[in-house]
């Protein structure tokens, strides 16, 4: 049964009043679909954030949706009150590598409370021409990292 349409839908996440948030990694958007009357259908759609690098990850905790940008993290607070109005994102983690290539993030809060995400592998063109995939240089890449939901840094 089809709940509703967004181009490109990628990842999910549920709202506590249910609301449920679409990440669509190649549209560069963030969506918000509620079904008002119950019948288990979409009455409307509305979009949280366009120009978005390849949001893909989305999470939701405390009121809050977590949103994954290839090189960023973004928390929009109280969002299921501000549907119609989307608030500024707080910008929880920068600085992430910023290749696109296996680039995007997957979000997913642990029962410890942080917000878990992964950095894919980034490639080293030229290993990749002899048979051999090798890490390019950088701490940041091909492991799963955690952050407070509450924290910024």
């Amino acid at each position: 049964t089809e709940f509703g349409r967004a181009e490109g839908a990628r990842s999910l996440a549920l709202g506590a009043e249910g609301t449920v948030f679409v990440a669509t990694r190649r549209k560069g958007r963030v969506y918000a679909m509620v079904d008002h009357d119950g019948d288990g259908a979409a009455d409307v759609v509305h979009t949280i954030a366009t120009g978005l690098t390849q949001p893909n990850g989305v999470a939701f905790r405390d009121g809050s949706l977590y949103v994954a940008e290839v090189s960023r993290i973004l928390r929009y607070d109280g969002i299921e009150a501000r549907l119609d109005d989307p608030p500024d994102p707080v910008v929880l983690l920068d600085g992430l590598p910023t290749e696109t290539h296996h680039g995007w993030k997957f979000l997913r809060f642990g029962p410890d409370g942080w917000l878990y995400f992964q950095v894919g592998a980034r490639l080293c063109p030229r290993c990749a021409q002899h048979g051999g995939v090798r890490l390019a240089p950088g701490h940041r890449s091909a492991v799963v990292h955690r952050q407070r939901a509450g924290q910024s840094g």
